[in-house]
């Protein structure tokens, strides 16, 4: 199972708990206080079965997904508040929004971790606090989700179904867990394409999610990242002054990244230092990232490119993915 809800949460085993007048009937679920507008995922593949019927604020919002061989999963209270211009949701709106993801109507066809709607207080949570209740039945009764639950947060959620074969893939597991990334294949995004060249705007996208940069100018000194994926990744490491151009012009988003890049951007971003003056390596003397790359190798994220002497960095070298994310995850020691 892959958990339902894409962020901050609260949970406790309140399945069979008394519900309604005198106890006139137990809880079918678990609920997870959340957020307003909190995403909420599907926890496995399968078909939407049951679902708010309209868009015109009448039984608003839940969903259930139909996994095979009797099991099924339920998702309610999701959100029917209103927004403003700015996103944010507006009270007392009841039935003039709709929190269940576009597209999504009886019959579709989800896959685990795929983004279905948004928590919310609807029906008659109204009254009461957002949260997602959540039911998990097989062959029709309802059973208690929560040790369930529990085993979707033991699991690593970052597992991708390409990377079982590298030797990166517990630290692709942990960036994806951190929400460095999101995998390579939108808006699926179950494969990670480990061997894939990593480019200059998706290590932008890493650094900005790693560090949670927020500010931006607006406006890009370079030509060509409007209207790119990236674009808002960009500008906010540009604002950091971690980001840099290939040029005077360009940044050059859909480049392969090169290890001496890396090494800048790197320090850049955790202010790595050298302070004993280390030269590491014999092959980057008259690089332009001569010192980032000692600074990087003086903070143990990278010893050198041919083992067992590591004596060389490789500078020009490209970077796949799931290099990159081990990187990530010594930087960050994950």
């Amino acid at each position: 199972m892959t958990f339902p809800i894409d962020g901050e949460y609260r949970i406790t085993d309140s399945f069979g708990d008394c519900r309604g007048s005198n106890c006139s009937r137990s809880h079918e679920g678990v609920d997870m206080p959340a957020a307003k507008g909190t995403p909420v995922v599907a926890a496995g593949d399968g078909v939407v079965s049951w679902i708010s019927p309209d868009q015109n604020g009448s039984n608003c919002c839940y969903i259930g997904i139909d996994h095979g061989d009797g099991w099924v999963t339920r998702y309610i209270h999701l959100n029917d508040d209103a927004q403003d211009a700015e996103g944010n949701y507006l009270d007392n709106t009841d039935g003039q929004g709709w929190g269940i993801a576009d597209g999504l109507v009886k019959g579709s066809e989800v896959t685990a971790g795929q983004l279905i709607g948004w928590v919310g207080d609807s029906g008659n949570a109204a009254e009461g606090y957002p949260h997602l209740h959540f039911e998990l039945r097989h062959n029709g009764p309802a059973i208690d989700p929560f040790p369930y639950l529990l085993l979707a947060l033991e699991t690593p959620s970052g597992s991708f179904k390409d990377d079982d074969d590298s030797v990166h893939e517990a630290n692709i597991d942990k960036i994806f867990a951190q929400g460095i990334t999101l995998g390579c294949n939108p808006p699926t995004n179950d494969r990670f394409c480990p061997e894939r060249n990593i480019t200059r705007g998706e290590m932008a996208a890493f650094i900005a999610r790693a560090l949670n940069l927020t500010a931006m100018t607006g406006t890009s000194p370079y030509d060509d990242v409007d209207g790119h994926l990236f674009s808002i990744a960009v500008d906010k490491v540009q604002t950091a002054g971690i980001g840099f151009g290939c040029d005077a012009d360009s940044f050059c988003p859909d480049r392969p990244l090169e290890r001496d890049e890396m090494a800048e951007l790197l320090v850049r971003a955790f202010d790595y230092e050298n302070p004993d003056a280390q030269d590491f390596f014999t092959d980057d003397t008259d690089n332009p990232f001569h010192d980032s790359i000692n600074k990087l190798a003086a903070a143990g994220i990278t010893v050198g490119c041919n083992p067992p002497d590591n004596d060389r960095y490789c500078p020009d070298r490209q970077l796949t993915r799931a290099e990159m994310a081990t990187f990530f995850v010594r930087s960050l020691d994950l």
